[in-house]
């Protein structure tokens, strides 16, 4: 295996590790990781006894990787790694845009959709109603620039 498969495997391994161990002092009230944290070891824990075996704690780490072997070879290249790092986001991204989205529920985007978030945007857009956007009615940033 290479130097920087190993690397990064390695480097996976540890931030899931962190995150599990940080979860499981959160179960224990000794760090302060929130709600996320909770649903993360709620996840983890496989049976809802209240605690992570090591069988729990490893399918956790496996579901983290997802399936970045590509090619089942049994090693997970940088490539395949990142592949997956990607593929995750895009997955998490277009899941966002279809709550965002999606009216009516039924799991889907249609243009009539998109279409009716368009107006409504515009409608808030346009402070004086008069069908047109002009710079002034942008809103400001953060530091007063439009």
């Amino acid at each position: 295996m290479k130097t920087s498969t190993k690397l990064a495997v390695a480097f996976l391994a540890l931030a899931g590790t962190a995150a599990t161990v940080a979860q499981a002092a959160d179960q224990r009230g000794e760090g302060r990781h929130g709600p996320r944290a909770q649903m993360n070891f709620d996840r983890a824990d496989a049976d809802s006894s209240g605690d992570v075996t090591f069988d729990e704690f490893a399918a956790a780490m496996q579901s983290r990787l997802g399936s970045a072997d590509a090619n089942g070879d049994g090693k997970m290249t940088v490539e395949e790694i990142a592949d997956e790092i990607v593929r995750m986001r895009a997955e998490r991204q277009a899941k966002r845009m279809i709550e965002r989205f999606d009216v009516d529920g039924d799991g889907a985007i249609t243009a009539a959709e998109i279409e009716s978030r368009q107006k409504k945007l515009f409608a808030l857009l346009d402070r004086n109603d008069d069908g047109k956007i002009v710079k002034d009615e942008m809103p400001k940033g953060r530091h007063g620039r439009r």
